[in-house]
C-alpha cells in the first residue's frame, strides 16, 4: 500500500518535468523565431547606409580625378593663382563634399538597431519566471 502512493508521485512528477521540458522548447523555438526577425528588421536599413558610404566614396574619386582636372585648370586660366594652388583649392573642397556624405552614412549606420531588444527583455522575463517557479518549489 505504502508503494502506491509514492510510484503515483513519481508518474505525476515525471510527466510534470516532461510538459516543463515541451514548454521550455516552444519557448526556445519562439525566442529563436523572434531574434530572427528582429535581426532582419534591424537590418534592413543597411544597404542605405552602405550605399551613402559607397556614394560618398565613389564621388571623392571621381571628384578626384575628373572633376579636379578640368577645374584646377579652369581656375588657374582665370586667375593668377599657380596651377599647384589651384589643385589644392579643387582637391580640397571634392575631399570635404566627399568627407561630408562619408560622415552621414556613418551616422546612418551608427542608428541601425541590431541588438534584438525584445528579444532580450523576453529571455529576462522568462528567466525570472523560472527563478521565481523553481524558488516557490522549494520553499
Amino acid at each position: 500500500m505504502a508503494r502506491e502512493p509514492v510510484q503515483a508521485e513519481l508518474h505525476d512528477l515525471a510527466s510534470l518535468v516532461g510538459a516543463i521540458a515541451q514548454d521550455t522548447e516552444r519557448l526556445l523555438g519562439q525566442h529563436a523565431a523572434l531574434l530572427r526577425c528582429e535581426l532582419r528588421a534591424g537590418l534592413r536599413g543597411a544597404p542605405a547606409a552602405l550605399a551613402t558610404i559607397g556614394a560618398g566614396a565613389g564621388l571623392i574619386a571621381a571628384g578626384g580625378l575628373l572633376g579636379s582636372l578640368m577645374l584646377v585648370h579652369g581656375l588657374h586660366k582665370s586667375t593668377r593663382i599657380p596651377l599647384w594652388g589651384c589643385y589644392g583649392l579643387v582637391g580640397g573642397v571634392l575631399a570635404t563634399v566627399g568627407g561630408g556624405l562619408v560622415v552621414a552614412g556613418t551616422r546612418r549606420t551608427a542608428a541601425l538597431q541590431v541588438v534584438p531588444r525584445e528579444t532580450i527583455a523576453a529571455l529576462s522575463e522568462d528567466f525570472q519566471w523560472l527563478k521565481d517557479q523553481v524558488t516557490r518549489g522549494t520553499s
